[in-house]
């Protein structure tokens, strides 16, 4: 039985930690490819340390968990003192209140309070940014603090309450005898809780997510957008920095636990009295130099730079970042506009962007939505005109390009990129008899490797065209058509996706996804086995994404400046080249690689694209039911 248990122990640990091993084994590779180990390299770490905007990331990841667990720290022992103070049965129903932020599920948390901080700063205080740095160290602190008092209960418990009675009697007031014995006793589990919560802290995405603002965003939020290209390898020695770093912190807490249970009971010499005072005192220290840190981040660092700041917001690994030799397009243009600083983030679909900016929690200057959510922001005012003196590049975008029906005047967009939506399959397991029309992502024999958009709007599009209804149509009979269409979708379906789509049918995890042309290029690259088509008889959709800046915006001029930039030919080829999307600017494609040009999928044919319609704004109220409907269909 014993050596039965040892087998099992040491399976589970490696399970564990066999990807940690990989990943670490990776940083060092001086190949690409994680499978094959060409050999060693210090490389990754140099590029890592050369990358300002990564650094940047790590830094606020660091200040916002440091500061958190800080004052998570502080109030949580504070707490528990409190708590432990209390009768037996009101401490019970304190406690099982006190688990519910670790029992509930972290996106419920973040979306409400996201939810309560877009009330209280916009609607009771008049913020205009109602997501900021603080909502963002608010949300860890809450998420902390019961971490650090579970933590610190069982030492509560496991103390011997004479002694802090006996300080008492000998003269000591009850906040002396706290710190002289309660503090001293209860040591473990408050540094055991702040490792824990600086690990959750520096670890979170989910809540940070919901509650952060574009001004201030950490290192897991980032990363979320890397899942469309394949991971950069010195994202890999970050990575291993960080588990070292996490190594070390529970190596120490455990050490520490195993001390504390040596000496339980047993009288401590004076070298231990005072080693255990200058460790308090350490601790009192890093505290007030991680506070002074955050707080001189905050008020003093702003103050020493003269410099605009520009919040772009944008897809997800939707411009050139300089990987695969391509230009870095944000580091080129701070490096021409010295006095403008670009904070980037993203989104992954229109849906998400625009529930962003109309719960008016975040101040955004440059927006990329897509032709029918830029219709719809127009018609709700949430969007600036543009001041084309400010964007003299707006002359080499084609005239096909103007005047379009979301914008039918030119007054509040430019063009970005262009694409089409058709079917990725993998060539290997999708026999190409079966690949026709939109019925392929119906078909049962691939059932449980098919995916589809987890938006709305995509997802009933396919639908539309596949009956031959009208992809812009307000019939809600049509609409709830397309609904039990996509119901009878479900069963053969693996899941619903957005970004998530890049690694699974990279990896084959899946055979068959709808999906933007451009996207699938990069996907293409990374498997020679995936292919693209466009149902062509049935029809599909022709987009147009375009740059904007909404009336929450701070810095218009310097919005038009980045603009303007991005319209430049010489920029807008090198960024397309990497983003694969095509461009509406002819005069870019001097500068773009010629196979890229000549690629069907990003270039079709014009008796092609005559077969393509683009999505119209749909009304409030039909948006709304589409919504109600999809949620339905994913949900039943």
């Amino acid at each position: 039985m014993k050596k039965t248990n040892r087998i099992l122990t040491i399976l589970m640990f490696i399970f564990l930690y066999i990807p940690m091993i990989v990943l670490v084994v990776a940083s060092f590779n001086t190949g690409k490819d994680i499978t094959n180990f060409e050999g060693f390299t210090l490389h990754r770490y140099v590029e890592l340390f050369q990358d300002e905007h990564l650094l940047n990331l790590l830094r606020n990841s660091i200040v916002i968990s440091v500061l958190s667990t800080a004052i998570a720290t502080t109030f949580g022992t504070v707490a528990a003192v409190g708590i432990h103070n209390l009768k037996p049965k009101m401490r019970k129903v304190v406690m099982s209140l006190t688990n519910i932020p670790m029992t509930n599920p972290d996106i419920v948390t973040g979306v409400s309070l996201s939810l309560l901080f877009v009330f209280v700063g916009s609607k009771m205080l008049g913020q205009r940014d109602a997501l900021t740095f603080w909502t963002l160290l608010i949300a860890h602190i809450t998420f902390n603090l019961p971490y650090v008092i579970l933590n610190v209960m069982p030492k509560l418990q496991q103390m011997d309450s004479s002694l802090t009675n006996a300080a008492m009697d000998l003269g000591c007031t009850p906040l002396q005898a706290f710190f002289k014995v309660t503090l001293h006793e209860i040591m473990p589990g408050i540094v055991a809780g702040a490792i824990m919560a600086f690990t959750m802290s520096l670890d979170d995405f989910v809540i940070s997510y919901f509650v952060s603002g574009l001004d201030f965003v950490t290192l897991p939020v980032e990363i979320y957008s890397y899942t469309k290209k394949p991971i950069q390898p010195k994202i890999y020695a970050m990575f291993t920095l960080l588990f070292g770093l996490i190594f070390i912190l529970m190596l120490t807490m455990n050490l520490m636990q195993l001390r504390s249970d040596r000496t339980k009971g047993a009288r401590r010499s004076k070298m231990e009295s005072k080693a255990m005072r200058n460790f308090k005192r350490a601790c009192a220290g890093f505290c007030a130099f991680a506070l002074l840190l955050g707080f001189g981040y905050l008020f003093i660092a702003p103050h020493t730079q003269e410099q605009v700041t520009l919040n772009v917001y944008n897809w997800g690994q939707y411009i050139a970042d300089g990987s695969d030799d391509s230009m870095e397009v944000i580091a080129e243009f701070e490096k021409r506009y010295p006095h403008i600083k670009v904070n980037y983030s993203t989104y992954d679909s229109n849906e998400i962007m625009y529930s962003k900016l109309a719960n008016g929690g975040i101040t955004v200057d440059v927006i990329i939505p897509s032709d029918y959510m830029i219709a719809r922001l127009i018609e709700e005012d949430m969007l600036l005109p543009l001041d084309f003196d400010n964007i003299p590049n707006y002359q080499y975008i084609d005239e096909s390009f103007k005047n379009t029906a979301y914008d039918p005047e030119n007054l509040y967009s430019v063009p970005y990129t262009w694409g089409t939506v058709g079917i990725l399959y993998n060539t290997k397991y999708v026999d190409e008899a079966d690949v026709t029309g939109w019925e392929l992502l119906w078909n049962e024999d691939y059932a449980g490797k098919i995916l589809m958009f987890g938006n709305s709007r995509d997802a009933f599009g396919v639908a539309q065209y596949l009956l031959g209804y009208d992809v812009n149509t307000t019939d809600k009979t049509e609409l709830t058509a397309a609904a039990q269409k996509l119901k009878e979708q479900k069963p053969v379906l693996q899941q619903y996706v957005m970004d998530e789509i890049f690694a699974t049918m990279q990896n084959e995890e899946a055979w068959i996804a709808p999906y933007y042309a451009g996207d699938c290029l990069t996907m293409m690259d990374e498997n020679e086995n995936l292919a693209f088509y466009l149902p062509e008889d049935q029809g599909f959709n022709l987009f147009i994404d375009a740059m904007c800046i909404p009336t929450c915006a701070k810095e218009k001029e310097a919005a038009e400046t980045f603009i303007n930039f991005l319209c430049d030919p010489e920029i807008a080829g090198a960024n397309m080249d990497w983003i694969c999307y095509s461009t509406p600017i002819s005069a870019a494609k001097d500068y773009m690689d010629p196979e890229t040009i000549e690629s069907p999928v990003s270039y079709p044919s014009d008796e092609i694209l005559a077969n393509g319609s683009s999505y119209a704004y749909l009304p409030e109220e039909i948006s709304r039911y589409v919504e109600g409907l999809f949620m339905e269909v994913r949900n039943g």
